[in-house]
């Protein structure tokens, strides 16, 4: 008897313990727009895309905020192209993530093309940001670039530009 006890006992904690894998992070984009290097998906709500900030597995998210009109950004730009380019080549299970928050659709895909662009790149369309910014990082005030960790459900917030790509790295701590 308590033999069987036991082996049930076991087989109920190994049924639990495969029911809490992690599962994988799917988000339902509004639709996709095609560019030369990628298909972008778009966001026109951040209800949408919210679930990409609380969910946890073991995926390290790099997730960058930036605009094809915001000088800064397009200067640090390359430096996460760098570090996509680092990460891919070392098998990482850390991804570059980046959400642009761009008003034209045009301008943006012009971008990705012109720039050859290969890091994922989201395309966030709500308009509405003040409802949204906080839910990112209550401590946001909504200026971009700004670049957050995300890592067993924890973050990590960057509110200014990199300098450069070793500035970047350190930050990631590639």
């Amino acid at each position: 008897m308590t033999k069987k006890l036991l082996v049930f006992t076991i087989n109920i904690l190994l049924i639990g313990l495969i029911s809490c894998n992690d599962k994988p992070l799917q988000l339902q984009p509004d639709k996709y727009i095609s560019t030369t290097t990628q298909a972008v998906s778009q966001f026109n709500s951040f209800k949408n895309l919210e679930s990409l900030f609380n969910h946890k597995d073991d995926t390290v998210r790099i997730i960058n905020f930036w605009a094809t009109w915001c000088k800064p950004c397009v200067k640090e730009l390359p430096y996460f192209e760098q570090a996509n380019r680092y990460l891919k080549e070392n098998n990482s299970k850390a991804k570059i993530i980046l959400i642009s928050l761009d008003m034209s659709e045009k301008n943006l895909v012009k971008y990705i093309n012109k720039t050859e662009l290969t890091s994922e790149v989201i395309w966030l369309d709500d308009a509405d940001a003040n409802s949204w910014i906080e839910k990112v990082n209550p401590n946001w005030d909504g200026a971009i670039p700004i670049t957050l960790i995300l890592k067993n459900g924890k973050q990590t917030f960057h509110s200014t530009d990199f300098e450069s790509y070793e500035e970047l790295k350190s930050f990631i701590k590639l």
